[in-house]
């Protein structure tokens, strides 16, 4: 490697931190990645995390109409096999 190769190359190393960075957020305000995986791969805890995407204006948690319903569907379905666990247990005990 000639003087002219490594210089190139260490002038690149401070861009590529940054573009990372920059890439794990996106992938996070796209929804592609989760908050944990985006802490994890920038190296940081979930308050620091959190700390950053506000400093950018990143909503850190997206609530869509779809989430709502999967969940309102996921209540539903827990309530059901509620009761039908609780009607299965009262046939077993004989009432």
């Amino acid at each position: 490697m000639n003087d002219n190769t490594a210089y190139r190359l260490a002038a690149k190393l401070p861009l590529q931190e940054p573009m990372r960075t920059e890439s794990i957020l996106a992938l996070f305000a796209d929804r592609k990645i989760t908050a944990g995986k985006a802490a994890t791969e920038l190296g940081l805890d979930r308050l620091a995390l959190m700390d950053l995407l506000k400093r950018r204006d990143i909503p850190s948690n997206i609530y869509t109409s779809q989430d709502w319903e999967a969940d309102a569907a996921a209540i539903v379905e827990f309530k059901r096999r509620r009761e039908d666990d609780y009607r299965l247990i009262l046939e077993s005990a004989g009432e």
